[in-house]
């Protein structure tokens, strides 16, 4: 008996349990499975979408976007059709981009974002904005859906190289510290008119290496075929003279 009642509470303990765990199931597989907006900022952009290369990683939909208000509602539009289009429309990815971060300005530059919420559609290293003012998930999710097939598409402009972005700023200054301190050698000296003069005299010498090789060159070559043709023109005439003296000569002989 003692067994008996042992395994029933067992019994009701695990019909007890039952729901709940199933509940518990549920929630995690939706959570595990809730699209989410992805945040991309200068550093993983690229990577992330391969927006210039154009190699295929999806359809993007991207926000740019602050903490305004109306940048709050276009998040949670796009937090809405995110988890709506994730198996009707197979492709679309929804992300955002902090304006207000100063790592994202390269990014701004390059989308030539100039306000807050912008929206763009990116494919196939080609994008397109979003032209309307109004942000209803309507419009949004035509916007996504059709591919912003009413919207013009420009070429994605390329990521600033690194090398020009580090080694670039620190070659100019380079290039000014080396060539600074010979005119401030030259105007200590009192030669304050030196380096002007030597800029001038260096322009005129490039002014006029361009001028030989362009306009001098060809008028040159112009007078040297003349030239010729008139040496070949008198030596053709040489020849019929000495024709006709001698055809002479043979006549009065005869």
């Amino acid at each position: 008996q003692a067994s008996r009642g042992a395994k029933e509470t067992m019994e009701a303990q695990r019909r007890n349990r039952t729901p709940f765990g199933g509940i518990v199931c549920i929630l995690l597989f939706v959570l595990a499975t809730d699209a989410k907006i992805i945040k991309l900022d200068n550093s993983n952009f690229e990577s992330k979408t391969q927006a210039s290369r154009g190699e295929y990683s999806g359809y993007w939909v991207v926000s740019f976007c602050n903490k305004s208000p109306r940048c709050q509602k276009l998040q949670g539009i796009m937090n809405d059709l995110s988890n709506e289009l994730k198996r009707t429309s197979k492709g679309l990815v929804f992300a955002t981009v902090n304006i207000e971060d100063l790592k994202n300005e390269d990014l701004l530059e390059r989308f030539e974002i100039q306000e807050a919420p912008t929206l763009i559609f990116i494919e196939q290293a080609h994008y397109a904005k979003y032209s309307s003012r109004t942000y209803s998930k309507s419009k949004v999710k035509s916007f996504a859906q059709t591919h912003a097939n009413t919207e013009t598409f420009k070429p994605v402009p390329k990521p600033k190289d690194i090398i020009e972005e580090t080694i670039g700023p620190v070659l100019e200054s380079l290039a000014g510290f080396v060539f600074f301190w010979p005119v401030a050698f030259l105007m200590s000296l009192g030669l304050a008119e030196m380096p002007a003069r030597i800029l001038w005299f260096g322009v005129l010498y490039v002014s006029g290496k361009t001028f030989e090789e362009t306009v001098w060159n060809k008028h040159c070559s112009k007078r040297k075929k003349k030239k010729r043709a008139n040496r070949e023109k008198k030596k053709k005439k040489g020849k019929e003279d000495d024709d006709k003296t001698t055809d002479k000569k043979r006549k009065k002989k005869q």
